[in-house]
């Protein structure tokens, strides 16, 4: 059984994270908003306004701010997971704007404006266009009464995985996202790119904060790839992180026990037991200490002893 809605949570793990929103804004955001915006007191919103009706098309994550120094604003990440373009983007849009306008009022509140980030990572190149253009042969009269829906669009197919390497980013974390995202469709470059983000910057990934983030993209990697090859994965970052290598192998362990794990049935989990088995009986031959067999193959010492 496949891991539900692998993108959509990959997402929300990552995008939820303040530093990766805000290195997110900074870079998305046109710089007319960007340098009027204080950053410091950018807040997630827990609240959700998407309903059964827009659900199939987004899901969406929250921030609050303040905009010169004093007028609130909700900068809103809405990503698209059906990986392509809805025919009428601004009619969704819309219903998604009046939702939050209808919930200040409820609560007698001020209504807040809102900027929406659509998020896009599907193949096909996401045609953005006016609201007004939908309406064909109008005159400058009627066309006066058609509403402007306006939303940002970050539509990864428009980027080359060059481009996105080079991009002026503060964290690897929102360099790495954008590429892992951008290929999720393309087995063989994502396991590369996956690679090549593991090299990019190696020490993040030995630091507290970045192991988190490391399961995160395994756990995408586990959920989007029909054959991955589970041990080499596993050995470039034992390679980079002893602590990075026990995550892989026990976050593996785990899918496999709950079926979530792509590929695999859960019965093969024998198999991969006597292979670890196996790894410490060679690291053992080679006289490694008896410590570091069980922090690379997750087996308990008294287990190894006895080999």
């Amino acid at each position: 059984m496949d891991i539900q809605n692998p993108h959509d949570k990959f997402f929300k793990e990552v995008f939820s994270n303040k530093e990766t929103a805000t290195d997110y804004f900074k870079h998305f955001l046109p710089v007319e908003i960007t340098r009027n915006i204080d950053f410091h007191t950018l807040k997630q919103d827990n609240n959700s306004y998407i309903d059964e009706e827009l659900k199939e098309y987004f899901s969406d994550l929250i921030y609050r701010c303040r905009y010169r120094g004093k007028h609130p604003v909700n900068l809103v990440l809405l990503f698209e997971h059906k990986s392509y373009a809805p025919e009428y983007p601004h009619l969704q849009l819309l219903k998604y704007l009046l939702k939050i306008w209808e919930t200040c009022l409820k609560q007698e509140k001020k209504l807040v404006p809102v900027v929406p980030l659509i998020f896009y990572h599907g193949k096909d190149k996401w045609e953005m266009k006016p609201f007004a253009e939908y309406f064909k042969d109008l005159d400058e009269t009627l066309t006066a009464f058609i509403p402007e829906i306006r939303y940002l669009l970050t539509d990864l197919s428009r980027y080359s995985d060059e481009e996105i390497k080079l991009s002026v980013f503060e964290s690897l974390r929102t360099k790495a996202t954008l590429l892992v995202m951008k290929n999720a469709f393309d087995e063989e470059q994502l396991l590369k790119i996956f690679i090549d983000c593991l090299e990019l910057d190696s020490l993040y990934f030995t630091e507290e904060k970045g192991l988190p983030y490391l399961e995160a993209v395994l756990r995408y990697l586990f959920a989007n790839v029909e054959q991955l090859p589970i041990e080499e994965i596993q050995k470039k970052i034992a390679a980079i992180s002893v602590r990075g290598g026990e995550i892989a192998m026990t976050l593996e362990e785990k899918l496999i026990e709950k079926g979530e794990l792509k590929g695999i049935e859960k019965g093969k989990l024998e198999g991969k037991i006597e292979g670890k088995m196996e790894t410490a009986r060679r690291m053992k031959e080679e006289r490694f200490d008896i410590p570091t067999i069980s922090r690379i193959t997750g087996l308990p010492q008294e287990e190894i002893e006895k080999l």
